[in-house]
């Protein structure tokens, strides 16, 4: 229903700091942000605290993975402050039907009028994060907030807007408590209780950008090339992450480029996380619990299994619907536009040949289809592997006719490993 950042972060000036600094050095001096996540680095350094253990984003070490309880924003302890343009407007990085999404950036606690009364009649006035406590004291660093350079702020776009956001954070405070989360989901820091906000961790940008930035600018030759260098690991990379999250009784029910976030890596190979879960199932396995989000429905058509557009007996989104908008966001990722687009032109007939359930077919139709094609079978030379045939396994309208995502995975995994090895 919308994703995180369909506007590119890079034409705002987002990506200026590093997003996963490993020092205090990387952070701008003088700012009370810099001072902020120094003191935390600090504070987790020190001999007077704990090594921290379990789960990245989660500050309830009592919450175990498996837990729907909700991560709150320990807004007492860290705050943000929204990013600003010239105009003093807040900055939009993504808008969508439920919600709207900022850039923000770690701040001091805002003073509150406890606080203040605190001060007034003479109480400490050493800031609460940065606590002076004794070797025996129970505060260790796995309770100190987890802060990142810049934050994406998800504001609920109206009152019931909140239901749906209130739902998707509980989702992100399951997946967040289990081990590697961050590999595979938005690092998640809570719940704003104060507007109904998602605190996430701000990427480099959406994979539908990053194509469009990275890709479509390029000649075919240089173009292909690069293709042939990343688009295995980005494959690899999201079926796992999609596994994943099967592993967790987690339907998406919206995949599709712009709600998959990308990060650059010293390899070139951006890596990728899944984000906006606001139209996720949540079926946990064997605990009866199920949490849905959104009350009307999910996806994007170019991206929805035929199976869920059906008029007599449509079916539910689930492991094999999330498959299928996958393979169609790996077929953009390769031609660089959604295998629909010759019929964009007429929104009822492009709906018509959604239903029809032939995206290979109809990626072949109109003035692109001949540029399609060649795409396609450049990256099947180059990678020395049938990709037409691949993706047939799975975008085949009989569900009972299509393979599942393992030994999907496991033929791309076996052919690129191939062409390695002869490398």
């Amino acid at each position: 229903m919308g994703s995180q950042y369909p506007k590119g972060m890079h034409d705002s000036g987002a990506l200026t700091p590093p997003i996963t600094p490993t020092s205090a050095s990387h952070s701008k001096t003088g700012s009370a942000s810099s001072d902020f996540l120094n003191t935390l680095s600090s504070l987790r350094r020190g001999d007077s605290t704990s090594s921290r253990t379990g789960s990245q984003y989660s500050m309830d070490e009592s919450a175990k993975p498996g837990s729907t309880e909700l991560l709150v924003f320990p807004h007492q302890l860290t705050d943000y402050e929204f990013r600003t343009d010239a105009d003093g407007k807040k900055k939009t990085i993504g808008e969508g039907l439920w919600s709207d999404v900022y850039l923000a950036k770690p701040t001091l606690p805002k003073p509150s009028v406890h606080s203040f009364s605190l001060i007034t009649s003479g109480a400490d006035m050493t800031p609460p994060i940065t606590p002076v406590r004794s070797r025996n004291s129970s505060l260790g660093a796995n309770q100190l907030p987890i802060v990142t350079p810049l934050y994406a702020i998800k504001v609920p776009a109206s009152t019931s807007a909140k239901k749906v956001l209130g739902a998707e954070a509980r989702i992100l405070s399951y997946l967040s408590r289990f081990p590697n989360a961050e590999r595979h989901v938005v690092p998640f820091y809570g719940l704003d209780t104060r507007t109904g906000a998602l605190v996430l961790k701000a990427m480099d940008d959406t994979l539908e950008s990053w194509i469009e930035k990275e890709l479509n600018t390029l000649d075919e030759v240089s173009r292909a090339q690069k293709l042939a260098a990343v688009f295995p690991a980005i494959a690899r990379s999201l079926m796992d992450s999609l596994l994943w999250m099967q592993d967790k009784g987690c339907t998406h029910a919206d995949i599709k480029p712009s709600n998959i976030l990308v990060s650059s890596s010293p390899t070139g190979i951006p890596t990728t996380v899944f984000s906006d879960f606001s139209s996720t199932i949540l079926a946990i396995p064997n605990s009866g619990t199920n949490i849905e989000t959104s009350p009307v429905g999910a996806g994007t058509w170019d991206y929805l299994d035929p199976s869920l557009l059906s008029s007599r007996s449509p079916s539910s989104p689930s492991a094999a619907t999330d498959l299928w908008s996958l393979s169609i966001t790996l077929l953009f990722l390769i031609i660089g536009s959604s295998p629909y687009d010759a019929f964009k032109a007429n929104t009822f007939q492009q709906r018509e040949m959604i239903k029809s359930g032939s995206p290979l077919q109809c990626l072949q139709y109109g003035d692109e289809g001949i540029k399609n094609m060649k795409r396609l079978n450049t990256l099947s030379k180059n990678l020395g592997f049938d990709l037409q045939k691949w993706f047939s396994r799975v975008l085949v309208k009989n569900m009972d006719k299509r393979v599942e995502i393992v030994p999907w995975k496991e033929e791309l995994a076996h052919a690129t490993n191939d062409m390695v090895a002869k490398i």
